[in-house]
């Protein structure tokens, strides 16, 4: 039974869930035509792999004794007793869906965990905040033959974050969906177990969960902007903007959009190019084109700042 649980909650999460029609579209390593795209998954080595304290990519998370910690969203959660990491996920899909962990507390707890996150630049259907996510979600679900929703989207604070917990069942399964807003993803913990008891008492465990917030940054000699994440903002990569530009080699003519997240320095220079989904020569092609661009730097308060920002770049195939 408890392998059985496992391979349920993950398949049915991915599988039946993770539609255009849903708050986490998209299927991760296949294209929207359903053909495998032969994409790959991180990036090579880097030149930077933080930025004010933080990773530059979503896929920094990593069970540690019985933590779990995410060096990009600034997340660490105490692991139940008993639980240990479970399956490895699949690589982000071209929507940038993640699945970040899988958690395995099926000898435990008859309990699996699995925490996604769903970049809000890149998703199939347009989510402006954890609400707009959650309304769909929601939907989804009622529209689910023989699944039940146990509790409609409500509030609750983790952390120092807002959230929003959704309850559902069926098939003998409960379900427990929690997501709140992260660097512009909807960042979510899918708990399913066997009865509803367990799910409540894993859900309540994330209370020990430590999430950035003003009151919990640390004080020390560096300063405000060094420990803290490059500023969210989407579609910063405009005419307006573009100072230089270098095209990348259009190689792998796939037809495929390849989404890709870069942190701008406060000076205007690209530090950080994070490809989400692409084949390895498509990844190299953008890495070494995007270093060159340059931009006007981001002004806050008065003052040029790091942000980060989502864009695409599209390999056509080539015509007769």
């Amino acid at each position: 039974m408890p392998k059985a649980l496992k391979y349920l909650a993950f398949s049915f999460l991915l599988g039946g869930l993770l539609t255009g029609q849903t708050a986490l579209p998209g299927t991760p390593a296949i294209s929207e035509s359903g053909a495998p795209t032969g994409l790959q998954s991180g990036a090579p080595a880097k030149k930077n792999n933080s930025f004010g304290g933080y990773d530059v990519d979503p896929e920094a998370g990593v069970v540690v004794g019985d933590i779990y910690t995410n060096a990009y969203f600034g997340l660490s959660l105490p692991l139940p007793p008993g639980w240990t990491e479970g399956l490895a996920g699949p690589p982000p899909s071209d929507r940038g869906l993640y699945v970040l962990a899988a958690i395995d507390g099926t000898k435990a707890s008859s309990a699996t965990m699995l925490i996604v996150a769903q970049d809000q630049f890149f998703s199939a259907k347009p989510l402006a905040n954890v609400a707009e996510a959650a309304a769909d979600f929601r939907d989804a679900m009622a529209s689910t033959p023989d699944l039940s929703i146990d509790q409609t989207p409500s509030g609750i604070t983790i952390g120092g974050h807002d959230f929003l917990r959704l309850a559902y069942h069926a098939g003998g399964l409960y379900r427990v969906w929690l997501a709140t807003e992260l660097r512009c993803h909807i960042v979510s913990f899918n708990i399913t177990g066997t009865d509803r008891a367990t799910v409540d008492r894993i859900t309540d465990s994330l209370q020990a969960m430590s999430l950035p917030t003003q009151s919990n940054t640390q004080t020390g000699s560096i300063s405000e902007a060094e420990r803290t994440p490059p500023t969210c903002m989407k579609d910063y990569v405009t005419a307006q903007t573009t100072v230089r530009r270098v095209e990348p080699v259009l190689v792998d003519l796939n037809g495929l959009t390849v989404p890709v997240r870069i942190i701008i320095g406060p000076a205007g220079k690209v530090l950080h190019v994070h490809v989400i989904s692409a084949t390895p020569a498509q990844r190299r092609a953008i890495e070494e084109a995007l270093m060159h661009w340059e931009f006007k730097p981001l002004e806050l308060r008065g003052r040029p700042a790091a942000v980060e920002t989502g864009l695409v770049f599209e390999f056509k195939s080539r015509g007769p």
